[in-house]
């Protein structure tokens, strides 16, 4: 008999996501008004393609390698603890076999198998809420709910493990404390009535990184407040948000960072004006404020900032980035701020476009460069790593880059030094790694 019932979900085209899901609530927690942005980038495309080789076990040939790397460990972990379970369900037969023998009886009720479990929705609750979007009433089911990226229940059914991929270069709240892996626990706890404790894993493989904690059933009133005060209060704040009340908004980095609203919030605004007024009090007066700059006389008040700022961040970031370049030069010890590290980069330019293309043509056939149109860098790069096979994209694209100088098709500028922000993990990586002086 097979030892573990796999099941899969919804295909993602048509899954419903819920208006206050899961990974948007450690936000919603820093701020209620927190929006989460629309649209999708390359890296998020990325992340969803690493998935997807997780959950099916298939390659992705159009993944860096680096990129595959980290989905095969994550593939290795999750199969790793599905062994674990898988192991202590066969004990547990070995166990009744041997009862069954000492009692003298011919059958015995084998242990369920193993569940396995892919991308299945978690709502916490059974409740209904009806949330204007829009103009629009919107009806929601659950306090909140989320597809959770893979689940393991032990044959007993009194045990679960939950796995969730972060392939981004950003660190997570620990699992302890992280909301989005509470609500799918929550979630679980309501599906399978029977389980006692859960296991909760986010593993960070590009951060080499990976937390876990293991939650008990006695600790769901405790986690279902806390969840239900976030969301009501993110319930709220949406509504006011729609009359242009920010009254609920706390400005906090990084939900500011990823928040669509960021734009509008008259907080955030608030601190612009600040730092406007301060850096050119000339252009900006003092009493500027958020309301004022909304106004159509002053738009071009409001415009002027945005160039302030703009310049006033561009100084700010060469200044420090000299201070840390001297700093290092004088003492020795290379010692950026903490959450940064300092890279130094050289812009190429094609210097010779007719070698340029005939170099490229070693490694992408007409048809395939013809697409790219305007030649640069970036795009000519992503098509010929998409093209190498795995295990030497990285290395195809360094001999392309090493052809195009040895060609002389490309040449280089002045080196400069950047100020570049870290993931936490990096950022504490870093610090161990630098000399103290």
């Amino acid at each position: 008999m097979s030892q573990t019932v796999t099941q899969t979900s919804t295909p993602t085209e048509e899954r419903a996501h819920h208006l206050f899901s899961p990974s948007t609530l450690q936000s919603r927690e820093a701020c209620a008004c927190y929006r989460g942005k629309s649209g999708t980038s390359a890296a998020a495309e990325t992340g969803t393609k690493q998935h997807a080789v997780v959950e099916t076990g298939r390659d992705d040939e159009t993944l860096d390698d680096d990129k595959a790397l980290a989905a095969a460990e994550c593939l290795d972990y999750y199969q790793r603890q599905k062994e674990l379970l898988e192991e202590a369900r066969t004990r547990a037969e070995k166990e009744l076999i041997a009862q069954a023998i000492a009692a003298k009886v011919a059958t015995y009720v084998p242990p369920a198998a193993v569940l396995d479990l892919a991308e299945i929705y978690l709502p916490v609750d059974g409740k209904t809420f009806f949330d204007v979007v829009n103009g629009a009433t919107v009806t929601t089911k659950s306090t909140t709910a989320g597809y959770v990226d893979r689940c393991l229940i032990a044959h007993d059914r009194k045990y679960a493990i939950l796995l969730d991929w972060k392939f981004g270069a950003w660190a997570v709240e620990h699992a302890k404390d992280n909301l989005q892996g509470i609500a799918y626990v929550l979630g679980l706890f309501r599906a399978y009535p029977t389980l006692e404790q859960v296991k909760f894993v986010f593993k960070l493989p590009h951060l080499d990184s990976m937390t876990e904690h293991t939650f008990s059933r006695s600790d769901i009133p405790d986690l279902y407040l806390r969840v239900q005060v976030v969301v009501a209060r993110s319930r709220e704040a949406y509504a006011k948000v729609d009359k242009d009340d920010f009254s609920m908004a706390t400005p906090m980095v990084p939900a500011c960072n990823f928040c669509a609203l960021i734009g509008k919030c008259p907080k955030v605004q608030a601190f612009a004006c600040k730092v406007g007024s301060k850096f050119h009090p000339l252009q900006i007066p003092s009493d500027i404020t958020p309301t004022g700059i909304k106004s159509a006389e002053d738009t071009t008040m409001g415009l002027r900032l945005a160039q302030v700022l703009a310049v006033w961040a561009s100084a700010f970031k060469t200044q420090v980035t000299d201070r840390v370049i001297r700093e290092a030069g004088a003492t020795g010890v290379l010692a950026p701020p903490p959450g940064f590290r300092v890279e130094t980069r050289r812009d190429r330019d094609i210097a010779d476009p007719v070698t340029f293309k005939k170099t490229t043509l070693s490694y992408l056939t007409e048809k395939e460069l013809e697409p790219l149109a305007k030649y640069t860098f970036g795009s000519v790069e992503e098509a010929i790593k998409e093209k190498a096979p795995r295990g030497s994209k990285g290395t195809t694209v360094e001999a392309y880059k090493q052809a195009l100088v040895d060609s002389g098709a490309v040449k280089f500028g002045d080196p400069y030094s950047f100020l570049r922000g870290v993931s936490e993990t990096n950022s504490k990586k870093d610090s161990a790694a630098t000399p103290k002086s």
